[in-house]
């Protein structure tokens, strides 16, 4: 039996991907491979000289049958996925995934009745979601079994043992049930994937854009997989307008481990380049020579993903 992915999906918005790569376009753009879910939609969008990079072969494996269900029929398509009220294919083969949906199919209708959870589904608005999350789901069971459930600590458990690991950067707080609330306050559900999932272990109301469309054999051919680091590829890369996707591997890392990686990003990156990651659980500090030479990108769309702390973009001056 092949190995389990950590990630069944990328969990990083696409949308602040393209909002960023539309601002400063780049010749190459290189990606975490994670679940391989935010390539498909960039490819889906147009993008071109997609590379994906993971040391994990099960991570890469799991993109490459994403992309081989992708060259099949809708339903059959759709199947292979578990796509649209279905609880097992390659959406839900992640170990985060198995973990979130154990909780949203298995404890939360132990916690939440069956009518809340369903009138947060269908609610209509940000506003309607948030009278729904603030008032009849608040029950007693779901407060005190959500903050012990989601302590950072068991949702540790559930991700990459490289990212989780001491660190001697300084650790934040994370409140996932605050990120919970923002997000449902910001998106309706039918536009957050992000959010319906971990609540209800499930796609319903929400939307997989590269999956409603499809995506062409052409389009898929602009994904290239690599068994490699992101860091080591930038290593031995020449010089070029790249835009760089680093999704949250800086988690866990020493600060001299962090500085390197800034280094290797910035020889390999001609102005005009891009570098986009998240902080989780660590914050990050940023060498005085980083920020003389690239410039924080303001004004990105809010994130529908209730999981980070927040999400640093540069730009190369």
């Amino acid at each position: 039996m092949p190995a389990r992915p950590h990630y069944a999906q990328s969990w990083e918005d696409p949308r602040l991907l393209h909002n960023l790569w539309t601002r400063f376009p780049a010749d190459h753009y290189h990606l975490i491979a994670s679940g391989g879910d935010h390539a498909l939609d960039l490819a889906l969008r147009g993008y071109r000289n997609l590379d994906l990079y993971d040391v994990e072969p099960a991570q890469l494996a799991h993109v490459q049958a994403k992309q081989n269900a992708l060259r099949r029929p809708e339903s059959e398509r759709n199947a292979r996925f578990g796509y649209r009220n279905a609880t097992q294919g390659l959406l839900h083969d992640g170990r985060l995934e198995r973990f979130l949906s154990m909780f949203a199919r298995r404890i939360l209708p132990l916690l939440v009745s069956n009518r809340s959870r369903e009138a947060l589904r269908t609610a209509q608005s940000p506003e309607a979601q948030l009278a729904v999350w603030d008032g009849p789901w608040q029950t007693a069971r779901w407060r005190w079994a959500a903050h012990r459930y989601f302590e950072p600590q068991r949702v540790d458990g559930a991700r990459h043992p490289g990212l989780t690991t001491d660190s001697e950067r300084i650790k934040q707080p994370i409140n996932y049930l605050a990120q919970f609330r923002t997000a449902l306050g910001t998106h309706a559900l039918d536009d957050n994937p992000f959010t319906e999932y971990p609540l209800f272990g499930s796609y319903r109301v929400s939307h997989i854009p590269y999956l409603d469309e499809g995506l062409s054999d052409r389009a898929l051919q602009q994904i290239k997989l690599h068994a490699t680091s992101l860091e080591a590829a930038l290593a031995q890369a020449g010089p070029g307008r790249r835009g760089i996707h680093a999704s949250d591997i800086l988690e866990g890392r020493t600060p001299a481990e962090v500085h390197r990686f800034f280094e290797h990003v910035d020889r390999a990156s001609t102005p005009g380049s891009t570098l986009i990651f998240w902080d989780h659980r660590f914050r990050t500090e940023f060498p005085e020579w980083w920020l003389q030479t690239w410039t924080p990108v303001g004004d990105l769309p809010p994130d529908r993903v209730p999981f980070y702390h927040r999400v640093y973009a540069f730009t190369k001056s």
